[in-house]
């Protein structure tokens, strides 16, 4: 049985960082795992990395999850804490992008050089907020185990596209994970619940996710048809929900019943 406590792999996952951290492993680390994806095209890369754009994915659970609203607004509130945590510490930290620092010929860069700071990474702790809240709203262990193995390869594509170091992914999956948790308890507590007007504000916003998501496409030219596909279905189911939900269509949330039951 996987532990009930969401902190114990995000407190292992800390534990591992700083243990890079002590042993001055980070670079060590980039370069080899970095290096080892040159085995696969760049395309594989760069299609699980856009699973950890925070609008895509929500927009692509929405799909199949869109009438689990107590989920919905659960995965809406995980993904604005990870949001805010990631954007406070990358601008408190500032620490610097592995192509700021390392000889360019010494690693793989695929796509453009971000301009933003390096740690922690906001698409990790996106994947794992989202992927974790989905974990803790369904008692099954195998589907808590895919969406970490999920999750850990958008990960692991931050490091193959040459644009994090290990230490970010680690801690972004860490902080990802807590917010799913923190989330999901805050939702159990029957907030955002009980005003019927919560059901059209949640489809109204990932209405507006998913039309945002159309016009601005993506930074990769090999995902670009997957997610104007993606949010193509993502604003025809939202429009149809919020056309079910004024007819009367209605349905009882979604219980806890995951690692927080």
């Amino acid at each position: 049985m996987l532990s009930k406590s969401p902190t114990i792999i995000a407190g292992g996952l800390f534990l591992i960082s700083i243990i890079i951290l002590l042993l001055d492993t980070n670079t060590f680390l980039f370069l080899l795992i970095n290096n080892m994806g040159t085995i696969f095209i760049d395309k594989i890369w760069i299609l699980l990395t856009t699973f950890g754009d925070k609008v895509f994915i929500l927009v692509l659970v929405f799909i199949p999850f869109w009438r689990s609203l107590d989920l919905l607004r659960a995965l809406l509130i995980a993904a604005l804490i990870s949001f805010l945590i990631v954007g406070g510490m990358k601008f408190l930290i500032a620490l610097a992008r592995p192509y700021e620092i390392l000889d360019p010929a010494s690693f793989h860069l695929i796509g453009d050089k971000l301009t933003t700071y390096a740690f922690p990474s906001g698409h990790t702790a996106g994947a794992f907020a989202i992927m974790g809240c989905i974990g803790f709203y369904f008692k099954n262990n195998t589907l808590i185990l895919l969406a970490i193995f999920f999750a850990s390869l958008v990960g692991l594509s931050r490091i193959m596209l040459g644009v994090h170091w290990p230490m970010d992914v680690l801690v972004g999956a860490a902080l990802g994970w807590m917010c799913a948790g923190l989330s999901v308890s805050l939702i159990s507590a029957h907030l955002l619940r009980d005003c019927h007007i919560w059901n059209y504000l949640t489809y109204i916003i990932y209405l507006l996710l998913a039309s945002y998501l159309f016009w601005k496409g993506s930074e990769y030219d090999d995902a670009y048809w997957m997610v104007k596909l993606i949010s193509a279905i993502g604003i025809v189911v939202a429009l149809g929900a919020l056309i079910w939900l004024f007819r009367g269509g209605n349905k009882e949330p979604v219980s806890v019943t995951g690692w927080l039951s």
